[in-house]
């Protein structure tokens, strides 16, 4: 008999496990506003978003001298509520139920994070909790050891790139912070639209906690 191998689930946060595209427009529009850059809707804003986040805010045509301000107004208004995606808290739940190690690795602001966490009841919730990451790759790296197989979700090209790195099997999402082209370019391994797929995706669902295979 081979014991199930540990499993290693962890996800980007922004437009992953939040459901919160809108909020990410209106704080982009409030950051840029009076720069002469046009203001952007949902679709807009897919299509531009990229990450590292300075490099994006370059790219629009933010000068190098005020990116970190824009950055840090960017932070302040997404610190208003925004909900978790559907289907998210029960997914969770059964994660834990199957003793899957769970985490949250992303360079979104910590007072973001951690104020989303309380609001949407999901405080104590994951294993591991980094925010305001640096270098993605390498945070993930850090944390690889914890699970025999390792999988990172997230809704960007640049999270699959920052998964691969590290040596997780990256599993892309739609309806977040880019347009489904780019992350069919980006060739995440799986794609999923629905957060409470996750568990029938990792094979989870028909089994008791601590089956053997």
């Amino acid at each position: 008999m081979t014991v199930r191998a540990r499993l290693l689930v962890l996800f980007d946060w922004n437009g992953t496990v939040m459901d919160d595209l809108d909020r990410a427009v209106t704080a982009t529009n409030d950051a840029v506003a009076g720069r002469g850059i046009p203001t952007m809707d949902r679709a807009t804003f897919q299509n531009s978003f990229t990450l590292p986040m300075k490099d994006w805010l370059r790219g629009m045509g933010i000068a190098d001298s005020e990116v970190d301000g824009v950055e840090a107004r960017w932070n302040t208004v997404m610190e208003s509520p925004a909900p978790v995606r559907d289907g998210a808290a029960d997914m969770l739940a059964e994660l834990r139920r199957h003793g899957v190690v769970t985490g949250v690795v992303t360079a979104a602001d910590a007072a973001v994070v951690h104020n989303d966490l309380e609001r949407n009841g999901l405080t104590g919730v994951f294993d591991h909790v980094r925010a305001s990451v640096a270098d993605k790759a390498e945070c993930l790296a850090s944390l690889r050891p914890l699970g025999d197989d390792a999988f990172y979700i997230g809704d960007t090209a640049y999270d699959m790139t920052c998964a691969r790195r590290a040596g997780y099997t990256p599993i892309s999402i739609g309806g977040g912070y880019q347009d489904p082209s780019i992350l069919a370019a980006a060739g995440s391994d799986h794609h999923l639209e629905d957060l409470a797929d996750l568990s029938s995706l990792l094979g989870l669902l028909e089994e008791a906690p601590g089956a053997n295979l």
